[in-house]
């Protein structure tokens, strides 16, 4: 699939997080399950916990220890308003299982020493500026007007036929 978005960050759980952050950019109406559905639990073996994705509010584990992004601009907010928290441990072979999955969605990962602010950050840009919710809007355009001549159509049929039957 062709490129859509570039996720730049210098750590791995940060691009990690980046591409979650894409995909909800990209997919903004996604819920929790449909989101587990999309990435899921086997890209990450490794991350200590039974989930990559919990509600905010949940702990998300019995050990003593911080396993969820839920900082500032962390979060993920799903498209029922539900917000989110993504696993904060990605070891190398699954964020490289991550990242070459999240390549069908078209999100590029750049591991950068240079774009990024500092360590704690992650950069999301989009190459291709049609999202899907653009394309989504066009093709509920399209459909309209397909129902619209569909209905132009019914009554034309429908005039003629009284026209034939007046006659």
């Amino acid at each position: 699939m062709e490129n859509k978005i570039v996720v730049t960050a210098k750590a791995q759980n940060r691009q990690a997080l980046g591409i979650m952050h894409a995909y909800m950019t990209m997919f903004p109406n996604t819920t929790l399950e449909e989101l587990r559905e999309a990435l899921p639990n086997t890209i990450n073996p490794d991350k200590g916990t039974d989930e990559i994705f919990i509600p905010a509010e949940e702990k998300g584990t019995t050990a003593n220890w911080d396993g969820y992004f839920k900082g500032d601009g962390e979060l993920l907010t799903m498209g029922d308003g539900m917000q989110v928290s993504v696993v904060k441990m990605w070891t190398k072979p699954s964020l490289e299982r991550l990242v070459e999955h999240a390549k069908q969605y078209g999100i590029k990962v750049v591991p950068s020493e240079t774009n990024v602010d500092d360590k704690t950050k992650f950069h999301i840009e989009a190459i291709n500026k049609s999202s899907s919710s653009e394309t989504a809007e066009v093709k509920k355009q399209s459909n309209n007007l397909m129902k619209w001549l569909l209905l132009a159509g019914c009554i034309v049929a429908i005039i003629l036929i009284i026209w034939f039957l007046v006659k």
